[in-house]
């Protein structure tokens, strides 16, 4: 397999917690966001290195680079920009931003809170997709 049939998305983190990505050591429990608890990458690495300057005072990116082929054997939830507006607001009004859940392995869908900025956001929920990024079929970096 080749780069050309890999795609990069990126997490913004501290120096710290880019070091334990590094290594294969991503939980799908201890984050959360707009869209509920689970691990969120970006498809825009200036929104990654946005995420960390705001979050963490520094520009760490780690960027996964996933087979295409292997994405896709995922059960993938995709929503539209006013979908996810939706989800996020309800997800908050619940206030289960740390503890939402749609059952699936990931959440494809625009950023929409924050700056106007577009990238979309891929939120990795499961446990077999949890495996899959901490496995040796991803390419790791820190950018």
């Amino acid at each position: 397999m080749n780069n050309l049939d890999k795609t990069s998305t990126y997490h913004g983190t501290s120096d710290e917690y880019a070091d334990d990505l590094l290594q294969g050591n991503v939980s799908v429990n201890l984050g959360g966001g707009e869209l509920g608890q689970g691990f969120y990458l970006g498809t825009a690495l200036y929104a990654a290195k946005a995420w960390a300057v705001q979050m963490h005072g520094c520009e760490t990116v780690v960027e996964f680079q996933i087979d295409d082929n292997d994405f896709w054997d995922f059960d993938i939830l995709s929503l539209t920009a006013a979908e996810a507006a939706d989800q996020r607001g309800l997800i908050r009004h619940l206030n289960q931003t740390r503890t939402f859940k749609f059952s699936k392995d990931v959440v494809w869908s625009p950023i929409i809170g924050g700056p106007k900025v577009y990238s979309d956001q891929h939120k990795w929920e499961s446990k077999k997709g949890e495996s899959y990024l901490n496995g040796n079929k991803v390419i790791r970096l820190k950018r």
